[in-house]
């Protein structure tokens, strides 16, 4: 295991990297572990609910964050396998060229990239390809926080498809 544990601390940091500045610091108060309620399928006449858990570390010196997206949790899992369980990682690293951060979320079966900027007090997640879908990051304090996933329609309207409720650990 001494692998693994020179893996994880050449991995991990628990610093920004002095090589952005405090205006692109978009992750630093979601750094930590969260509980979750996922919150789906919005046209049905019961929305599904599920819990679930999120934790974000700053990793690669300090320009990066890395999440695990765990829905349902671990306990959960245990309790109520679902067939649509989603266990992925987002990768967010500071692009200094372009001023926004460049993402890969990743999980089975799936592999999206976006680039992520912030918009008044929201940080905006834009799908890189089709920019028919976005993650918005919202109400962000430090023991709560709002997410939603959004897709645009025909009427090139974004609608809310899922969203998220966290809070701290």
């Amino acid at each position: 295991m001494k692998v693994m544990n020179e893996f994880i601390t050449a991995l991990c940091c628990n610093t920004l990297s002095e090589r952005i500045s405090e205006e692109y610091e978009f992750w630093g108060s979601l750094i930590g572990e969260w509980n979750i309620m996922w919150n789906d399928h919005f046209e049905d006449t019961e929305p599904r609910r599920v819990k679930g858990e999120w934790i974000f570390s700053r990793i690669l010196d300090g320009t990066a964050v890395q999440d695990l997206f765990i829905v349902p949790s671990r306990t959960e899992r245990l309790r109520d396998k679902q067939p649509d369980a989603e266990y992925g990682t987002m990768l967010r690293i500071f692009n200094p060229k372009t001023m926004s951060w460049d993402i890969f979320y990743g999980c089975m079966g799936e592999a999206i990239r976006l680039t992520a900027r912030k918009v008044g007090e929201e940080i905006i997640l834009t799908e890189n390809t089709t920019k028919k879908m976005r993650y918005v990051f919202s109400e962000i304090k430090s023991s709560s926080f709002m997410w939603r996933k959004e897709q645009k329609n025909e009427n090139n309207e974004w609608l809310t498809v899922a969203k998220v409720t966290a809070e701290r650990k």
